[in-house]
């Protein structure tokens, strides 16, 4: 293959990716780009085609992709800085390090490095600290590190913004959860309604938020407007593994009010993304919601006929089997994810997760959902 060979597949290779939705497709046409770069030795295009792969790994449900490729971005940087602009991943760099507390292997101590090792990079572009607090905030909080969580928060949401602080939208967006995570509903519906409305949202807002505020507004009896986020959002995600917790929400507001079978479906249609998704506290989410769906299954009905993906433990394809047997599997999943965020994080914010979902029975609120699942 000549050099214009390769560098015109290359080529079309990203105008292929930049026509593309972010997902599998775009990270796998991404990744072929970036092999090409490395066999002909041009480090320029392959930084450059990892600069695009960060993105679509990011967004499209690939978080262990995107920490692979911008680990190799940021080696260029510090190997030669005149040639690799390391301005271009000041940004990305936050989702990198806002996503390690998603795998369970990486330890405290690295991901406490990686915080401290961002601050020392914004500072030394002259930006403020609100980004940071506010990954050192999330990291805390899900951690199970209250205290800790507590005075990050109020230093994050005083720090003024900066033009590395994230978009008013994903702020937030991020303040919502902190409200519901305080089981403050009122406030968290009050937050939101300048994204539920419209007026505020970005790439990932509302899609998220949509879910978010399932339980809460479950919680308040406010059933119409619960109905209306999983109407309007469950379409906005269901295309995208980036939003496989989304996903979890949906099912257990399905759950909860009692449209078990629209909730099976969903649980049908996006247990492939569970089996094999590299961010373990998304699986958790999805594996929790799943748990709480099919134990109220158990109890109306002995079987349920679906699809099951490949690689599934109990059967794949077309199968009947027992609700309480998928139960079972799924709770332990759940359990096994729990017991090893809580093991790295030395407390017990999982477990306490899994308690609140085996307490959502008292939550049952029937209320119909006509429309089918999408």
């Amino acid at each position: 293959m000549t050099a214009r060979d390769w560098r015109e597949q290359v080529e079309e290779l990203l105008g292929r990716a930049s026509r593309m939705k972010h997902g599998e497709a775009k990270v796998m046409t991404l990744e072929e780009a970036s092999r090409l770069a490395d066999t002909h030795g041009d480090l320029d295009l392959a930084f450059e085609v990892r600069d695009q792969l960060i993105d679509a790994a990011t967004f499209g449900g690939f978080p262990d992709k995107a920490l692979v490729a911008f680990a190799w971005c940021r080696g260029q940087t510090k190997k030669d800085p005149e040639r690799f602009d390391a301005g271009m991943l000041l940004w990305k760099q936050k989702w990198v390090v806002g996503r390690l507390n998603n795998f369970p292997h990486i330890t405290r101590k690295q991901i406490l490095d990686a915080l401290d090792d961002i601050e020392q990079t914004y500072a030394r572009v002259d930006a403020g600290k609100r980004a940071v607090l506010k990954l050192r905030y999330q990291t805390a909080r899900d951690m199970g590190e209250a205290e800790a969580a507590e005075k990050y928060w109020v230093q994050w949401v005083e720090a003024p913004r900066d033009h590395l602080t994230d978009c008013r939208a994903c702020d937030l967006d991020d303040e919502i959860d902190h409200h519901i995570d305080r089981a403050e509903y009122e406030r968290a519906v009050e937050k939101a309604r300048p994204i539920l409305d419209g007026r505020s949202g970005c790439a990932e807002i509302p899609h998220l938020t949509y879910g978010s505020m399932l339980y809460p507004l479950l919680k308040l009896g406010r059933l119409e407007e619960a109905r209306e986020c999983h109407l309007r959002g469950y379409p906005l995600i269901s295309r995208n593994r980036d939003f496989l917790a989304s996903v979890g929400e949906h099912i257990e507001f399905l759950a909860l009010t009692g449209n078990l079978a629209r909730g099976l479906t969903l649980f049908e249609k996006h247990m492939g993304w569970a089996l094999d998704h590299a961010s373990h506290r998304d699986r958790f989410t999805f594996h929790t919601a799943s748990s709480f769906l099919l134990s109220r299954l158990a109890e109306d009905r002995e079987t349920v006929s679906l699809r099951l993906p490949k690689n599934f433990p109990l059967g794949t394809g077309q199968v009947t089997c027992e609700p309480r047997e998928l139960h079972g599997w799924v709770e332990s999943q759940a359990k096994e994810i729990a017991a090893r965020f809580d093991a790295r994080n030395g407390t017990d914010r999982f477990q306490k997760l899994l308690d609140r979902t085996h307490g959502l029975t008292q939550d049952v609120c029937p209320f119909p959902i006509d429309t089918e699942a999408r």
